[in-house]
Order: C-alpha cells, then sequence, then structure tokens
C-alpha cells in the first residue's frame, strides 16, 4: 500500500477510542465478507480475543430486534432481515468461541425465546443446537429448555437426547410423552433402528389405536409389515381398530381390496371396495364407483348400483355429474345443473364447475349451451373491460364457444356471422372490446 493511502487511513482512524474502533470493525465486517477472513486470520496470530467479540457484537445486535420484537409481536421486514444477518454473521464465528463465550449468547437466546412473541423462537432454537459441541453443553441446552416445560421443547430435548445418544434419558421422556401418532411413529423408528421388530409393531397398534392427529403413517407401516408377512387375519384387525377409531377407515379398506384382489378372492375384495366407497372423502368418488363397477359381476352390480348412485348424488354431485355423463344419461345431467338451476355462472349449484359441464354437454344440447355462453359473454362485456380488459377476454372466451357450437356443431356458419356483426354495431365504440374481439374473426 501507498504512503499516500496509508496516510489517508490513519487520519480516518485518528483520534478513535478503542469502541469507536471496534464498531467500525464490526460495520466493515458486516458489509465486506472477505473482511471476515482476515479479521479471523489476525485474531488467530494476535490471540487478542476478538473472534469474541465480533461473536458478541453480533449477538448485542440481532438481541436488541429480537427484543423490540417479542415487545411489539412482530416488526419490520427489514429489520427481520437484519436480524438474520447478524444471526448468520454469528454462526460463522461458533468454530472459534470457547464454550464460556458461546454459554453467554446462549443464555440469551433462551431468555429471548421464553417471552415466545418474536416470531424468531426458530431461528434461536436452531442457532442454540449450533452452539453445542461437547456432551455436556447438549445436556446444559437440554436442561434449560426443560425449564420452560412445554412439550415443543420437551421434543427439542428429546432430539438432543437422540443426537448424544442417551438413549435411556429419551425414551424416559419419549414415553410420557404419547400423545399423537407421531409420538407413537418416533418409537416405531427407534425400535426399527435398535432391531426390536416386536416392539415397533407394537407401539405402532398402540398408537393407531389410541393417537390423536394423524394415524396414517401408523396404518401404512403396520399394513406393509403384515402383508409382507401373508398375515392377512392381521391385515383385518388393523381394519377393526380404524372403524372403531373412525380413522383411515379408506386407506386401509383399499388396501384390503387390492390385497384380495391381488390373491383372486371376490368375495372379500367386493366387501372392502364397498367400504372403501363408505368411507372415502366426498370427493373423487365417481373414481371408487367406477373402480367397484369394474370389479363386480353383473348380478352383483346391479343389486348396488342405484345405491351408489343415491350416494354419489348426495357426496359427491361432481362425481355423480361425470358418471352421469359417462354412462350416457345426460339429460339428467342437464336437468339437474341447468334445467332446474336457471342461474347462470361457473359456481352457482353445489360447487359445481358449470362451464365445464356446459363444455361436455354442448353436443348433446347444442341450443342451450349456446344460449349459455352467450348469456355469460354479455354479462362480461356489459360489465365494462375490467382490469387489464380482463372482462372483454373473459366474454372473447365464452363467444369462441359460442362460434364453436354455431359453427363446428349446428352447422350455421350465418348465424355466427349475424352475431359478430350485431356486438360490432352495439358496441362499435368500445375500442378495447373489439381488439379483443378481433381474435374471433
Amino acid at each position: 500500500m501507498d504512503k499516500a493511502k496509508i496516510e489517508t487511513i490513519a487520519s480516518v482512524l485518528s483520534g478513535k477510542s478503542a469502541a469507536q474502533m471496534k464498531e467500525l470493525l464490526v460495520e466493515l465486517c458486516r458489509t465486506i465478507p472477505d473482511t471476515y477472513r482476515h479479521v479471523l486470520q489476525w485474531g488467530q496470530t494476535a490471540e487478542n480475543g476478538l473472534n469474541a467479540q465480533l461473536a458478541l457484537e453480533h449477538w448485542r445486535r440481532a438481541e436488541k430486534i429480537i427484543d423490540e420484537f417479542n415487545a411489539y409481536g412482530g416488526g419490520p421486514e427489514d429489520e427481520e432481515d437484519e436480524c438474520c444477518d447478524e444471526i448468520e454473521g454469528l454462526c460463522r464465528l461458533i468454530p472459534e468461541l470457547s464454550w464460556d463465550t458461546r454459554q453467554e449468547i446462549m443464555d440469551g437466546m433462551l431468555a429471548q425465546y421464553r417471552y415466545g412473541n418474536s416470531g424468531f423462537e426458530d431461528l434461536l432454537t436452531d442457532t442454540c443446537f449450533e452452539l453445542c459441541k461437547e456432551r455436556e453443553e447438549w445436556l446444559y441446552l437440554a436442561e434449560r429448555l426443560l425449564e420452560r416445560g412445554g412439550s415443543w421443547e420437551r421434543k427439542l430435548v428429546m432430539s438432543i437426547y437422540r443426537t448424544i445418544g442417551d438413549d435411556s434419558a429419551f425414551l424416559g421422556l419419549r414415553e410420557k410423552e404419547l400423545h399423537y401418532g407421531s409420538d407413537y411413529f418416533e418409537l416405531v423408528r427407534y425400535y426399527e433402528e435398535q432391531g426390536d421388530l416386536e416392539k415397533a409393531l407394537s407401539y405402532a397398534r398402540k398408537g393407531l389405536s389410541q393417537g390423536d392427529g394423524r394415524v396414517d403413517h401408523l396404518a401404512q407401516y403396520l399394513f406393509n409389515h403384515y402383508e409382507r408377512n401373508g398375515d392377512t387375519e392381521a391385515l383385518e384387525e388393523i381394519m377393526r381398530i380404524c372403524e372403531q377409531t373412525k380413522k383411515e377407515r379408506g386407506y386401509v379398506s383399499n388396501r384390503l381390496f387390492e390385497h384380495y384382489r391381488g390373491r383372486g378372492d371376490y368375495e372379500n375384495a367386493k366387501k372392502h371396495a364397498l367400504k372403501e366407497f363408505e368411507h372415502s372423502a366426498n370427493s373423487g368418488l365417481d373414481k371408487k364407483y367406477a373402480r367397484i363397477k369394474e370389479h363386480m359381476s353383473e348380478p352383483d352390480w346391479l343389486a348396488v348400483r342405484d345405491g351408489l348412485l343415491g350416494e354419489l348424488k348426495k357426496r359427491d354431485m361432481t362425481g355423480y355429474l361425470n358418471i352421469c355423463i359417462e354412462e350416457g344419461n345426460k339429460r339428467e345431467a342437464y336437468d339437474t345443473i341447468f334445467e332446474k338451476n336457471s342461474d347462470f355462472g361457473g359456481y352457482l349449484l353445489w360447487g359445481i364447475d358449470r362451464d365445464h359441464f356446459a363444455d361436455r354437454l354442448k353436443r348433446d344440447f347444442p341450443e342451450e349451451m349456446g344460449e349459455y355462453f352467450a348469456r355469460l359473454a354479455l354479462r362480461n362485456v356489459e360489465s365494462g373491460a375490467g382490469p387489464n380488459r380482463r372482462n372483454y377476454r373473459q366474454a372473447v372466451s365464452y363467444y369462441r364457444k359460442v362460434k364453436e357450437i354455431y359453427v363446428k356443431i349446428q352447422k350455421d356458419e350465418p348465424r355466427w356471422e349475424r352475431l359478430l356483426s350485431d356486438l360490432k354495431e352495439r358496441y362499435g365504440k368500445r375500442k378495447a372490446f373489439l381488439e379483443e374481439m378481433g381474435a374471433l374473426d
């Protein structure tokens, strides 16, 4: 570096206190990434504890923001980003910090974490995990987390026990905290890792029958195991448990249907296909209806068909209309959607996409569907252009369907030309609309 540059730097630094010098250095490290490397190299050779000072300064800045967020339940996005940058800078220094410094930072983070109102809670606990190296340090963090006594803190502590290999402490805490299906499944995975299959299966069965919340992973685990072993009696027991708890009945009955069908057991496959239809969610039932129809013999199918259609109409109207069209009962579909419900517009009937079904029925009811799309198009035109000509573009999409019906289906191109001429005359002053309609010329 030449003499002039050295003199310039010296004049800038002249008269600065130690605190101001530290502030300047921290700011340089924050804004110029390469500065970290040079400072760390200098800190290691000079043995002056600068790493600890820099880390504590990062935490001081982050702590100030987190404290304000705790007070107000959040804060500006730019301050949130600033806090994350400070924590990131701190984490880069962790390998160079003593336990005393890391413990001091950890205590500060846990104090802010206990307020639980900042939105930084995950960042704080994740960073505390990064601050730990030795077993005693992990145990210190576990003890501090348990002081709060919440279920989430206990879950974090259990992960610490797994990290340091303290199986006894993990099991002691885990077995006291068995509420949700995921709690039981954690023990299932643990015992599988230990090679104790019987205990894994035992906790899976307990979780399936006693666990709150989702238990799908437990049902899947049990079914996969017993199916691999060909234990049909155990598979049926899973179904009985699910029927008692009213959970995962659709999933297990579907698996049993496939199990029995694969073995050529028609009667049991039929039984579980009907159970799956009964217990499945009220959407996509038309696919289950079709699968039952495919599997059953004609006499058996005729015996259940009307009942299934009735359930389908009550529980899944979209599925019911799909089946009506697929089975050729298009008059029923038309009457249900349009004849008995004269209001026009996409989703006015039980959440049904009427535009979709109008498009599917246009060849069987061209006059009615042409009128339907024309009225929807006109409604959009009368509403004005809207943002970015949205209404006019929607009108054009409807008029495109009208043109298809008149020209391709009814073979009446003059009718379309008359409609187009009338629109141009009626809305001649709406240049934006006519420009959009140009796509249909």
